[in-house]
């Protein structure tokens, strides 16, 4: 099973290298911008965050989760993200904001990881590695697998528009069952962030406080 995966994922590989290039590349952009906007934040700006990260974390250590709350709420956010990429993808139009999601995805992570890694040193790594590492982990390749298919199958329809004869539904048949691959592990990163990730963060709100 794991062989026929890998012979799978090559084949795609060399089929649409060009959409793994660019999703690739925007998300990488995506996140160096959220490290610039670090940069730039006035310092009472960063003050006040650092002041309510703190406060939060002195806090995670005693806080209890509504996990069945905090879980409908995770899967319904990431959950809509996936079927956004997906539904665009059936529509040429819908290519740039496609790449816009990706961007911006990669935005919010350069942010966080950058604003926690500069304004609290080691602590703030440790917090990267117990609030926003595991469920990402999943998530990100995910996502930018659903961002990869969503490009293809888009780019797929508007040559579809110079050749009427183009045949687009076993290609159509193949995205929908990846998304559906996808949405699965979307779901598995929302269950590590319920489950899993509180847990690692108030092991870190001991060791920074």
């Amino acid at each position: 099973m794991g062989n026929r995966f890998l012979v799978l994922w090559a084949s795609s590989l060399r089929q649409s290298w060009p959409a793994y290039l660019v999703i690739l590349l925007l998300f990488t952009l995506g996140i160096a911008a959220g490290a610039l906007g670090v940069q730039r934040l006035q310092a009472d700006q960063a003050q006040e965050l650092s002041i309510y990260l703190d406060q939060f974390m002195m806090q995670a250590g005693v806080i209890e989760v509504d996990t069945v709350k905090a879980l409908q709420d995770v899967l319904y956010s990431d959950l809509v993200v996936i079927l956004a990429i997906y539904l665009l993808g059936l529509t040429v139009i819908g290519i740039p904001v496609i790449l816009g999601i990706i961007f911006t995805r990669g935005f919010v992570l350069g942010y966080t990881v950058s604003f926690l890694a500069s304004e609290k040193g080691i602590q703030g790594i440790a917090l990267v590695c117990a609030a926003v590492l595991p469920q990402n982990l999943i998530f990100i390749p995910a996502l930018l697998l659903a961002g990869v298919a969503s490009l293809s199958f888009a780019v797929l329809l508007a040559r579809r528009f110079n050749n009427s004869k183009f045949i687009v539904w076993p290609s159509f048949v193949g995205y929908s069952g990846l998304t559906v691959v996808v949405l699965a592990c979307t779901a598995a990163a929302g269950l590590v962030e319920v489950y899993f990730t509180p847990f690692l963060v108030k092991l870190a709100a001991n060791y920074i406080f």
